[in-house]
This record gives structure tokens, sequence and C-alpha cells, in this order.
């Protein structure tokens, strides 16, 4: 075998070996590759020689001499073009897998290009719809009705009901000017809860103003209405108002001002009444069962006070009739301050002594009815 021949096929081999590495060809393919060169390398070399010695030991006619030499020749050539051919498949080989390598990365390149694609046109979608949904959401009229417009319990009129210029529209609320002119200094029962709550039932919120009586304005306001008992309330502006017409016979007009009736207004203050320290009236109705027990409970009250001055009144009394009493039993205080109802002896206590200073103020009495 020339130099020339061996060199190749050490060529093909260590390409052989560096395609293997590289993973282009599998194990398989390199074993077989490696045994035909390695039998190439040993196998040429001896044939080399033999035909070397044939060509010098046979005395072959000039023309089958020069046949023989071809033929030699033609046989060398042979692996050359086997060697080249197997050099030039691995080295396509190795192509091949970089260019399947590359479409590989290609592929991979083009499908997540694809998904982003995707993913993003999903997205400008879903903003277009959710888009639209505010649009639609802005476009809904207001309102539809007037049972639509209530605000902190308050009705509303509904302006262009079911149109997108649809609104609510609440009218500006006017509150019922109420003043209050009380003496809570010397009244222990003229609190005003109740019968404001009752007059807020009627005419709605309220704009409350309470002017104590012993003030100059409380005095010129009580001659000015012919107020003589506490607490008084008048009302401004309220014939107008839809309840007026059901409950105006408990109103008393003087000067285009609105006067709840003593009676209605549950009054206790006798302010113009002469006031008469220690004293204690009851007003009682004959042959009541309630009255009967208010007597009993009152018993133990004026065994305990007995420097306190009582009397008895009948519900036909003429102070009775002054004074307007029509609920028994019924008590006065120092000539000034009512109250009614079936009492113990302790409230009984509690209430004059809250009008009067005495020593038997301080005893406890009995706190349940008889």
């Amino acid at each position: 075998m020339d130099e020339s021949t061996r060199e190749k096929l050490e060529q093909e081999l260590k390409f052989l070996k560096e395609s293997f590495e590289a993973e282009v060809i599998s194990r398989e393919e390199f074993e077989k590759g490696k045994e035909r060169i390695e039998k190439k390398l040993q196998g040429n070399g001896d044939n080399g020689e033999f035909f070397e010695s044939e060509n010098f030991n046979k005395t072959e006619p000039e023309g089958k001499k020069e046949e023989i030499q071809e033929e030699t020749k033609e046989k060398q050539k042979e692996p050359e073009v086997s060697e080249q051919s197997t050099a030039g498949a691995v080295k396509e080989e190795k192509i091949q897998g970089k260019k399947d390598n590359k479409i590989f990365r290609y592929a991979v390149v083009f499908a997540v290009l694809t998904l982003m694609v995707f993913f993003g046109y999903s997205l400008l979608i879903k903003n277009e719809a959710q888009g639209n949904n505010e649009k639609e959401i802005q476009l809904t009229p207001l309102c539809s009705s007037n049972s639509d417009c209530v605000q902190d319990g308050k009705q509303g009129n509904c302006e262009d009901p079911g149109k997108i210029s649809a609104k609510c529209q609440y009218p500006k609320i006017i509150k019922t000017k109420v003043i209050v002119l009380n003496d809570r200094n010397n009244c222990f029962n003229c609190d005003t809860g109740r019968i404001l709550g009752i007059i807020e039932n009627w005419f709605g919120e309220l704009n409350v103003t309470e002017i104590n009586l012993n003030s100059a304005q409380g005095k010129e306001l009580a001659d000015k209405m012919g107020v003589n008992v506490l607490p008084a309330y008048i009302l401004e502006g309220i014939s107008n108002k839809p309840a007026y017409s059901q409950i105006k016979q408990t109103f008393i007009i003087k000067d285009g001002s609105f006067i709840l009736s003593e009676s209605a207004a549950a009054s206790t203050f006798y302010f113009r009444r002469e006031n008469m320290p220690n004293k204690l009236d009851v007003f009682i109705k004959e042959g009541d069962s309630s009255n009967i027990k208010a007597e009993q409970n009152l018993e133990e009250f004026l065994n305990n006070f007995p420097n306190a001055e009582f009397e008895k009144h009948s519900s036909e009394d003429d102070l009775a009739k002054e004074l307007g009493i029509n609920v028994f039993p019924a008590f006065l205080v120092n000539n000034r301050v009512k109250f009614s109802g079936v009492h113990p002896a302790e409230i009984i206590k509690d209430n004059f002594c809250s009008l009067n200073k005495m020593d038997e103020c301080d005893k406890e009495l009995q706190s349940n009815l008889v």
C-alpha cells in the first residue's frame, strides 16, 4: 500500500471517530466503519506485496504483462474511490445532522412565536370585550322608575325613566321648624324626646330649637303665645303638610304659629301657678281599682313624711278641671308639677324630694307596688 492511500485511510478513520464523538453517527456505524478501514489498512499492504511478487516472478508475454499491469492499476484505484465515497458520506451525514438541528431550532422558534401571537391576540380580544362591557355598563340607565331612586331612606323622582339621560332627583327636604319652650331646672319630668318623636312621625325631619323659659326671649314668647304649661311646642309652616289635615284639632293657631295643645303635649309644669314647697296633691277617681291601689302605696309615703302638706281631690274637683287633668290617679308637687299613674312609695318620694329638701328624703321606702 502506498503512503498516500494509507494516509487517506487514516484520515477517514480519524474523521469517523470525530463523527461518532459529535454524535453524528451511532456506535454501530462507527464500529462497522472502523473495522472496514482497519481491514483495508492491513489487507491492502499484503495484497500490494503479493501483486508485486507475482509481477516479478511471472514471465508473461509483453502484451499480457501490460494487461496485468493495467488491471493492477485499476484495482489500486478502486479503494481510493470507495474511501472518498465513505468520507463524503460521513461528511454529508454530519452536514445533514447540522441541518436537522437547525430545522429543529427553527421549528421551536416558530412554535414559540405562534404561541405568542395566539395569546397576544386572545388578550387583545379579551380587553376589547371588557371595554365593550364597560361601555354597556356606562350606557345602562341610572333609573327606570321612582322606586330606583331611594337614598338614605328618602324617596326621589326618576327623570326620563329607562333612557340614557335618566337621573334621580331628590327634592330638597324642608325640615319642620319646632320651638320648644321649657324649664328643666324646675321640672323633674319635662323631657321632650317622646313628643318630638311623635311630631317627627307626623311631619318628617325637624329643626328643633329649645328656649329656656327664664330667659328674656322665653318669657316674651310665653306671653305672646299664651303658654301656661311646659314643655310647650310651637311649630311653623305645617298647614301644607299632608298629615296636618288629620291632626289639626290637636293644634292651637296663634299669630301664624301652631301650638300643640297641653293634653297632646303631655305638659306637666304649670309654671304660672304659685310655688308652694312641701305640698303634695293627689287626684283620685272614686271606685277605680287602680286608684285604690295608688292610695295604698301613697299611705307609706304619708306615714314617713308627716310634715308634708297633703290634700286629696276627686276627679270632679274644681282644681282637677282647672288643671285639665283627665288621667287618674294624678299627683301635683308644690302646686306646680304634675305626674300621673300608679307608683310605689319610693317613686312618689323621689318625685317629691326632687323639688323639696326635707330630712325624710334620706329614708328608703318600698320600691314595689303594694
